[in-house]
């Protein structure tokens, strides 16, 4: 029995998704209920659960430092990735009275001609500025600058749902960034692109989502087996070296691969993807394939002390420590607040 192995489980989204299943869902995930209740510890972080992944890693990043996601994809899918790179995600922002509100991804349903459309017309209108838009799939789309912007964003997936007038872009140059982000709200107004969507009844693209801005990170760490298959996870991979495997089925395959590595970082996208579908039926589907594809896996192995310890992560948010000593205690009874 390898007792001295341990498992990050990240699972951006998971309590916020708990929260909107209520306790009908709740009361369908027993292996989760199980872990948590006898849980060792837990504790809140204010770091996204990609920056606790990288500072796994060795990452140097402080708090106020923003996850190069955009970077580390574009090396994920073998792209340009060389200098300062956002995200910059296409989005629909509805105005209802004194809130502007960030409609959910898939209210636009771009295809690639028409996002390649609007990319060419807003890097024509905003070269001078230093803005260079790259698309690679419809809706999702790179920002590439020739500096540090100076500014600080919140990640897409939080703001969705949202009134963003408060979760704008800070920092030294924000003024100047909200200038050119109302520019190209007008600019986008009256696009072909919007106008024929319009006349379809389509949503229409009113603006871009800046997020996960940075360089690529210096990673030196490839004493960690990484499990996942977003273009992040296989960027992480690229820059660390750490060996990466994708996610089928079961989590009780890992245990064949626990040897190679003592720590394991997996990354789930199940949570975060449903709570940006808007749609609650695929958010129960969500957390039900988490309960029997992952959480009763990862409690069988704690009670078989097969691996020594996991951590459950979604943060901004709970942190809990569980151990396969601790999963044996019956008699603990503790409690996660999931406001």
């Amino acid at each position: 029995m390898l007792k001295n192995h341990s498992i990050n489980l990240y699972v951006p989204g998971l309590w916020a998704l708990l929260r909107h299943g209520g306790d009908e869902i709740w009361a369908k995930m027993p292996s989760l209920q199980r872990m948590l209740k006898r849980s060792d510890s837990q504790s809140d972080s204010s770091l996204e659960s990609e920056a606790l992944l990288l500072k796994e890693l060795g990452w140097q990043g402080d708090r106020d430092s923003a996850v190069p996601l955009a970077a580390l994809e574009r090396l994920g899918l073998g792209m340009d990735c060389e200098g300062f790179w956002f995200r910059a995600d296409p989005v629909n922002l509805q105005e209802d009275q004194n809130y502007l509100m960030m409609s959910y991804p898939s209210m636009l349903d771009l295809d690639q001609q028409e996002a390649e459309a609007l990319v060419g017309s807003i890097n024509q209108h905003f070269a001078q500025d230093g803005w260079f838009l790259y698309v690679d799939e419809s809706q999702r789309w790179y920002l590439k600058l020739d500096k540090d912007p100076g500014i600080q964003t919140t990640a897409a997936w939080r703001v969705v749902g949202k009134d963003v007038f408060g979760l704008m872009p800070t920092g030294e140059n924000s003024r100047q960034w909200h200038a050119w982000l109302m520019e190209l709200q007008m600019l986008l107004h009256s696009h072909p692109v919007n106008l024929a969507r319009t006349e379809r009844g389509l949503a229409t693209v009113s603006g871009l989502w800046l997020w996960g801005g940075g360089v690529l990170p210096t990673i030196e760490n490839d004493q960690f087996l990484l499990y996942g298959n977003t273009p992040f996870m296989l960027g992480v991979s690229q820059k660390s070296s750490c060996d990466i495997s994708g996610l089928t089925g079961s989590l009780l395959d890992i245990y064949d691969k626990v040897a190679a590595k003592k720590k394991q970082l997996i990354m789930l996208e199940h949570a975060r993807a449903a709570l940006l579908s808007g749609d609650m039926e695929s958010g129960i589907k969500a957390l039900q394939q988490l309960e029997q594809e992952v959480f009763q896996p990862m409690l069988t192995l704690l009670r078989a002390r097969k691996i020594a310890s996991l951590q459950i992560i979604d943060t901004p948010g709970r942190i809990v420590n569980i151990s396969s000593n601790g999963i044996r205690k019956w008699w603990r009874r503790r409690n996660l607040m999931l406001e």
